[in-house]
């Protein structure tokens, strides 16, 4: 196949926020796992030290204190105010009212977040344009599989304490995030004052897909006075699922030119995509998901804690791919160009290669467990604290894809940018594309992928209150962590397309119409058609084997496809806390170092082939060894209660993957051409000799950790206790950020291989606005309404890779993946029996990649246009304890839109991808 379409599926994709529970209050934390400095929550940067307690936030009942929204923003205020750097927080009352299924959706409401969507979900969460982050569980790292973090939208709400954005980092923080941190802080029986359950129960009904699923969490927790102390224990289960039809159009990205030959009719020199596409995914995903804690307070002094988290990851995906060439021996005809340009519009073609596609079973599933435990000792003005955990997660995919083309090549009518949201579509002449004897059978291809990840981390830290004038406090502390990696992965692919089998004699074959999609455009007519079922293919896939010939059982592994690795870390810190004076003006920060040894050794295999064609596989091994120091200096400086001014300097460092490190190579496989292809004529053609390379990847031992200098100022002025206005800027001086670069040295080989480059730069603002009409002489029910609105700028430009550079005159360019706007604005109303919320969510236009193309020269990137999404969210409680909730996510139903210049000035549109529009009807308790 020529081009493929962008559209993948997130190892760790989305979990739904489908409960409320109790706000947290502002107080000093009772303990938490891996809690070493146990300090009130307004004034720590650390990810695990902000907890509610049973001493503050209770009523005289015992009750936890609920007010709703007000309450949610007040906390996360306070900690924004009182931590000793930069950080955003959305608690879970918070979590539970927004107008959002998933947790990273929630996230994206904070300033400088920004997210990706596709597959029925929010993910590719980034901090300021940065994606290299570190995430915690209670303070502890957690990741999925062999990868370096968990997807946060992996957490269900019911889970969920706090969502913490640690934007600039502390010595006593984790190291591993360029971008920063972002601990989930999940919930202990010490918060709650005794006995708490509490829970939800919605459906969530997607509209493309024409499905829904359930969700539900149940929590549990109680705590006692006991002759050995005080003992809590929590247990919360979840259940989230979710439906999702995704819809493209979609176009090459191959600019060709019509001459004499193809386009007798027309002029010569007019340009046009050489293929078109239309892609429909469907998927249900659910994760299950548990957490459990133990505390037991023993003495006032002494606290020991145990906990457990389990998320598991299912999905089982549909997805139908038809490829349109409009290459071959083409014959254009009825052509008309966009008004102004040499771009054409609509034509009708004859004599291309005929169209084909895919109907794809993709099973996806990961299992992550963590478990650890700790204790908390303090007297007086010391404290010490020891945590230690253990964490094992592993992935499993298995694809299936059943190939198909059409029979003939039927003349198309075609057009290359619709009104009004751009893109292609097609229309057969006399070919019914419902009809399954128009389709042959073309191959069978099948993937085992199976990576997982392990690790044991341990931490003691100790702080002690100074009396020693300015210096306020001594922090220092060690860590050690022991990460294992690992990756298999086997394929097969069997082609049979010059059988001319109909695709109906496949054994088991049950071939229906698809679903139409596209419910929010009719642009593209032809979006249903034939194709097979993933269940006819799941349930025969032995016959199907052994029709095409194949091993019987899962794919065998391919030894350079795979590795092992082990990563050991050693760190230490030490961090002072300083404050003083200067007349009316009070002046606090802190200084420190933290130092991380890290000792990488990765194996995997070669590939030799001898003179004799015999292939052996020597194994091969890298190692690697170096010590990182990351210093951190900051200041806060209030010049009055209400107006304080935060400044910060702090170096931080990324690892790269373990799959970017390691140091084998593999193959992808053989390019096999259609019947009529040119390229069978003439394969020396230099368009021919590009598209006929054979694919593979490489690892890069030698690649070094991405490093950064950072600098941030913040002003803020707290006017209530939900009201602030604040702004910073930022900025980022980052060097060795990875790409991927095409190795064309190795014969008729396109060796994918990631390489560091050189210096990033990204800086920019943010501004951020909260507050309810709280104003005197305005009537009860008008202070109810409230106002949430942040704006983040950023500048951002680095080096590209050597290739793409010559093409762009070596300048600085655009860095991937940053968006230079995006805002937030949520309109609320809350009142005890009512509340409702309407957000809105936008980010400017950002490059996704950027590519080298056949017929041009210039490495141009791939940009998605600008895109705002609306949702709305609202509850009534009509007796206390019950909440009845209504949501919907993606009320404008607007598409996700990529182009590409080919020219200075010159474009054709990519991508539209039409997204799942959700309802959600549920039901919330708590006693």
């Amino acid at each position: 196949m020529k081009w493929k379409p962008l559209l993948c599926a997130s190892v760790s994709t989305v979990v739904g926020l489908a409960g409320v529970v109790p706000s947290a209050a502002v107080a000093q934390s009772t303990g938490t796992a891996g809690n070493p400095q146990d300090t009130p929550a307004a004034a720590t940067n650390n990810p695990t030290d902000i907890g509610p307690t049973a001493q503050d936030g209770t009523d005289s009942s015992g009750a936890i204190i609920v007010t709703g929204l007000r309450r949610s923003l007040a906390t996360a205020q306070e900690i924004k105010r009182e931590s000793d750097g930069i950080v955003d927080a959305i608690v879970a009352e918070d979590i539970g009212k927004l107008p959002d299924t998933f947790a990273s959706s929630a996230l994206q409401r904070v300033s400088g977040v920004t997210v990706t969507r596709g597959g029925g979900e929010s993910a590719g969460v980034t901090v300021r344009g940065l994606p290299d982050l570190t995430t915690t569980y209670n303070g502890r790292q957690i990741f999925t599989a062999e990868g370096r973090y968990v997807q946060i939208q992996d957490f269900p709400a019911g889970t969920v304490a706090a969502l913490e954005v640690y934007k600039s980092g502390t010595a006593n923080m984790i190291e591993g995030g360029i971008a920063g941190e972002i601990n989930v802080r999940g919930r202990k029986p010490f918060d709650f004052s005794g006995f708490e359950l509490s829970g939800s129960l919605n459906g969530v009904l997607s509209q493309q897909s024409e499905k829904i699923a359930p969700n539900g969490n149940l929590l549990i927790s109680d705590r006692w006075t006991t002759g050995i102390g005080e003992i809590g224990a929590l247990l919360n289960v979840s259940y989230v699922g979710i439906n999702f039809l995704d819809s493209t159009r979609e176009q090459s990205l191959v600019i060709a030119t019509t001459d004499a030959n193809n386009a007798p009719t027309a002029e010569p020199g007019l340009r046009f995509p050489d293929a078109q596409g239309n892609f429909l995914g469907y998927g249900e995903r659910w994760r299950p998901s548990a957490n459990a804690a133990v505390q037991w307070k023993p003495t006032p002094e002494l606290e020991i804690y145990a906990d457990g988290l389990f998320q598991g990851f299912r999905s089982k995906d549909y997805n139908r791919w038809m490829f349109i060439p409009i290459f071959g021996d083409i014959k254009l005809s009825n052509v008309t160009t966009l008004p102004g340009t040499n771009q054409i519009d609509t034509a009708t073609v004859t004599g291309a290669v005929r169209p084909d596609g895919y109907t794809g079973s993709f099973n996806g599933k990961t299992d992550t467990y963590q478990v650890g435990g700790g204790v908390i000792w303090k007297r007086d003005r010391l404290q010490i604290s020891a945590d230690l955990a253990y964490t094992d997660s592993q992935y499993t995919a298995n694809l299936v894809n059943v190939d198909y083309a059409f029979a003939s090549s039927p003349v198309r009518n075609v057009e290359f940018e619709t009104t009004p949201d751009g893109g292609p579509t097609q229309t057969f002449v006399d070919f019914d594309i419902t009809n399954p004897a128009n389709f042959i059978s073309r191959g069978l291809y099948q993937e085992l992928l199976i990576v997982n990840g392990k690790d044991w981390q341990a931490r003691t830290d100790l702080s002690y209150d100074l009396d020693l004038g300015f210096l306020k406090r001594l922090q220092v502390g060690v860590r050690y962590g022991d990460r294992d990696a690992g990756r298999d992965f086997g394929n097969f692919y069997v082609n049979n397309e010059g059988a001319g089998i109909p695709m109906t004699a496949l054994p088991g074959a049950d071939v229906r119409t698809s679903l139409p999609g596209f419910t929010y455009n009719t642009a593209q007519p032809n979006v249903a058609y034939a194709a097979i079922t993933r269940d006819s293919i799941r349930d025969n896939l032995v016959a199907l084997r052994s029709f095409f010939g194949t091993p019987e059982g899962l794919p065998a592994f391919n030894p350079t496809d795979n590795f092992r690795a082990n990563e050991k870390s050693y760190a230490a810190y030490a961090q002072v806390k300083y404050g003083f004076d200067l007349g009316s003006v009070v002046v606090d920060g802190l200084i420190g170092l933290r130092a991380v040894k890290t000792k990488t050794r990765i194996s995997g295999f070669s590939r030799i082939e001898d003179t004799g064609g015999v292939v052996t596989f020597p194994p091969i091994t890298a190692e690697n060894d170096y010590t990182d120091y990351l210093p951190n200096v900051s200041a806060r400086i209030g010049f009055t209660d209400e107006l304080q001014l935060r400044l910060a300097y702090t170096q931080t460092r990324t690892r790269p993957n373990f799959f970017d490190l390691r140091p084998n190579l593999s193959l992808g496989q053989p390019v096999i051409l259609a019947p009529g292809d040119p390229c069978l004529d003439d394969p020396t053609t230099e368009e021919c000799v590009e598209r006929l390379r054979r694919g593979g990847s490489a690892g890069n031992p030698d690649l070094k950790p991405l490093t950064s200098n950072n600098y941030d100022a913040s002003l803020e002025y707290y006017f209530s206790p939900t009201g602030s206005v604040t702004a910073a800027i930022f900025r980022h001086d980052a060097q060795g950020f990875l790409s991927t670069v095409d190795d064309r040295s190795t014969g008729g080989l396109r060796i994918a291989r990631p390489v560091n480059l050189g210096k990033t730069r990204l800086q920019g603002a943010e501004v951020s606005f909260t507050s309810f009409l709280d104003i005197d002489g305005l009537p009860d029910w008008a202070k109810g309404f409230g106002l949430q609105a942040n704006g983040t700028y950023i500048d951002a430009k680095g080096d590209l890779q050597s290739n793409f550079a010559a093409t762009l005159n070596n300048e600085p360019q655009r860095f991937p993946g940053v968006s230079k706007w995006a805002y937030n604005v949520i309109a609320m109303y809350e009142k005890p029996m009512f509340s409702a919320r309407l957000a809105y969510n936008y980010r400017s236009k950002f490059v996704t990649y950027y590519s080298l193309e056949a017929l041009d020269p210039i490495a141009h990137g791939i940009i998605e246009k600008g895109r705002g999404q609306l949702d709305f969210s609202t509850s009534v409680t009509p007796v206390p304890n019950i909440t009845l909730a209504f949501d919907i996510v993606n009320l404008l139903g607007n598409p996700l839109q990529r182009y590409r210049q080919y020219n200075t000035g010159d474009s054709y549109t990519r991508q539209v991808l039409y997204l799942e529009r959700a309802y959600s009807l549920g039901i919330r308790f708590r006693f």
